[in-house]
């Protein structure tokens, strides 16, 4: 009765183990596909992160380009009068 008892917890504890194993080998499995998941988000994101700039780049641009166009020909304008004030100085003082 007893080496009955004991064949038969035996086999109890090889159809644990073997259960076991396998749950393990499918939690590993899951795993594995869980890593490829992230990693293909992660260059999901990444990829949405780079047009995302490149979006905010081109409308900046675009609504600040015309106003940064306005204030450089501002400026080459106020050079351009500084110095026609300046050449006009010297022509009136030549003519005195």
């Amino acid at each position: 009765m007893a080496s009955e008892d004991i064949s038969r917890i035996e086999m109890l504890l090889r159809e644990h183990f073997a259960q076991t194993d396998k749950q393990i080998a499918e939690i590993r499995t899951e795993v594995k596909a869980i890593r490829n998941d992230v990693e293909h988000l992660k260059r999901d994101v990444g990829f949405l992160h780079d047009w995302n700039l490149w979006l905010l780049m081109a409308a900046v641009t675009v609504l600040a380009l015309p106003k940064i166009v306005e204030c450089v020909k501002s400026l080459f304008g106020a050079i351009v009068d500084g110095l026609t004030a300046i050449v006009r100085v010297f022509r009136r003082e030549d003519r005195a």
